[in-house]
């Protein structure tokens, strides 16, 4: 549970004895009420799109990974706690299976929603981070579909990009190029543990082998 729900659960707790206490008493705290309200209103309407954001991604993962356990995007309370750097991560047990939902980072769930929001003019020219955003959400979901290896679920997204840009609204032109951009100008520069020479057109992972099409 995100401290953003804590906050929102904490808040509608003390809504609940306010108006109990008033019940009682016979008497309203309006002033206190009041502050509880302003708080819980924003909280809960951005808590509940968050919420609508992460059935939205996961039903897009589920396309290629049924057993899904969810998508689950870090709310900025739990940035602060969060120790790592990565963009999203998925827990394996010993036996290389996913124990949980993915978890994309804060950061990453914002570019996802905005991607989401873009008109399809938008979309010809997203901008970089909100591609890698995109990228991240069929990486994640490459690890959730049972691989471990951060260089093959990289390549198996690399290959997956335009489907999942799709998923999430683009035409299949605008997938496509947003695969290919990523491929160009992003996998580059990746840390050499997600590359590997065996991620190209025809290579050992491949997927679509002699088809003409890559990535």
């Amino acid at each position: 549970m995100g401290l953003r729900t804590i906050v929102v659960v904490a808040l509608a707790a003390a809504l609940g004895w306010l108006v109990f206490r008033a019940v009682l008493t016979r008497r309203v705290p309006w002033i206190t009420l009041g502050i509880v309200l302003v708080l819980l209103v924003p909280l809960f309407v951005t808590e509940r799109q968050w919420i609508s954001t992460e059935q939205r991604l996961a039903s897009v993962s589920r396309t290629e990974a049924q057993n899904v356990l969810g998508i689950h995007c870090q709310r900025l309370g739990e940035t602060l706690t969060y120790a790592g750097a990565d963009l999203g991560h998925v827990q394996f047990d010993a036996d290389g299976f996913p124990t949980g939902p993915a978890v994309l980072s804060y950061d990453t769930c914002r570019g996802l929603a905005a991607y989401l929001g873009m008109s399809s003019r938008e979309r010809d020219s997203a901008p970089e981070d909100v591609l890698v955003a995109v990228h991240v959400l069929a990486h994640e979901t490459g690890h959730l579909t049972g691989l471990v290896s951060e260089a093959e679920a990289e390549c198996w997204a690399v290959q997956h990009d335009a489907r999942t840009a799709v998923l999430l609204g683009a035409t299949p032109a605008q997938g496509q190029a947003l695969a290919v951009r990523y491929w160009r100008e992003v996998y580059p520069r990746m840390p050499e543990a997600y590359r590997t020479d065996q991620c190209a057109e025809n290579a050992r992972l491949d997927r679509s082998k002699n088809d003409g099409v890559w990535p």
